[in-house]
């Protein structure tokens, strides 16, 4: 074979579409392949029973070469009308008629993959949070990133520079052949991919942000009554203040975000509402944060970003006995640049 098998070359990310489309057509070769293998053997062999055995394994690589076919024609629609054209030419020539042995009025399909990847990122798009509201730089293809901590010394300058990973985030799941071939697969799959991802993200993010070097910490009261909720944060919002001048933003898991809707004792409002008229950034009430733990930070890119090194993608890695895998893939990392602008009351 003249071509270079995908699986061979060096990388880091999953197949590509055209990619998997080149790696079934080694597939379908290895097959067809293995038949004229099994089959040669079987024309030289007297033993009735042995015989049998390599007809029987022959058409089982038949079997195969029909679902390798299958998937390439569903992901290659180039390929179904070049087949298609062929079917015609022979049809002139010799008079020959072939077609494709499908039910009557049963198209192939081709659309899954698209309507997976939709749901995928419908999900992705509505389960966000903190993604959704930080502020993000792209840098599609890099595989690491440059952290510049930015201090103010004698003027605004970057004090330290290193550079780190951008990780890969990745959930695989497998939908059946059958139902991708009928038509009958549901979306649900996809969308619960999309939100094990997010939940992945939020991690992320938030572990970055929580054991960052130079992060400012301070102590969280119980949240008994209003007054001390608005002294923890007040008093937080005062130190990272010293580093920013905002706007300012506070993450919070939902069981302590509930303290924070009740009347405040001295203004007689609510204290939400208070919040809210001075935490501009935005209030983001996550479960991904425990909830003995509260973020208080400036939302600007002078202190922090989401580096995004690729988009939500969707692949389709191939069959894997009677199911087909799937891989929803993404890479992102929380940059943070100057961490004194980040307080987390614990």
């Amino acid at each position: 074979m003249l071509g270079l098998n995908p699986i061979s070359i060096s990388r880091e990310k999953p197949l590509s579409k055209e990619e998997i489309a080149q790696a079934l057509r080694w597939a379908t070769i290895a097959e067809l392949d293995a038949i004229n293998f099994y089959e040669q053997f079987a024309m030289l062999i007297e033993d009735e029973g042995v015989r049998k055995v390599f007809l029987d394994i022959a058409g089982e690589e038949k079997a195969h070469v029909g679902e390798f076919l299958a998937l390439l024609l569903n992901i290659d629609p180039e390929q179904v009308k070049e087949l298609k054209g062929g079917f015609e030419e022979v049809e002139e020539l010799t008079g020959i008629k072939t077609e494709f042995p499908q039910k009557e009025g049963e198209e192939l399909r081709s659309d899954y993959i698209d309507a997976l990847k939709k749901a995928l990122l419908d999900a992705v798009s509505k389960g966000r949070i903190l993604v959704s509201a930080l502020p993000k730089t792209s840098i599609l293809g890099v595989q690491s990133f440059r952290v510049d901590r930015i201090a103010f010394e004698d003027g605004v300058k970057v004090v330290k520079q290193e550079y780190k990973p951008i990780p890969m985030l990745t959930k695989k799941f497998y939908v059946g052949l059958r139902e991708l071939s009928d038509g009958s697969y549901d979306p649900a799959i996809a969308v619960k991919a999309g939100e094990l991802l997010v939940k992945d993200e939020e991690a992320l993010i938030l572990r970055e942000m929580l054991s960052s070097e130079g992060v400012k910490r301070a102590k969280l009261s119980a949240w008994d009554n209003t007054e001390e909720a608005l002294s923890d944060l007040m008093n937080a919002l005062q130190e990272a203040a010293e580093a920013s001048s905002g706007p300012f933003a506070i993450i919070i898991n939902p069981k302590r975000y509930a303290k924070l809707l009740r009347v405040h004792e001295k203004g007689g409002r609510m204290l939400i509402e208070v919040l809210r008229g001075i935490f501009k950034g935005g209030i983001f009430v996550t479960p991904s944060l425990d909830e003995g733990k509260v973020v208080v930070f400036a939302s600007t890119p002078a202190v922090l970003d989401i580096v995004v090194g690729q988009d939500v993608e969707l692949t389709e890695l191939g069959p894997e006995g009677e199911e087909v895998a799937f891989l929803a893939s993404e890479a992102l990392a929380l940059r943070i640049k100057n961490p004194e602008a980040i307080v987390v009351l614990e």
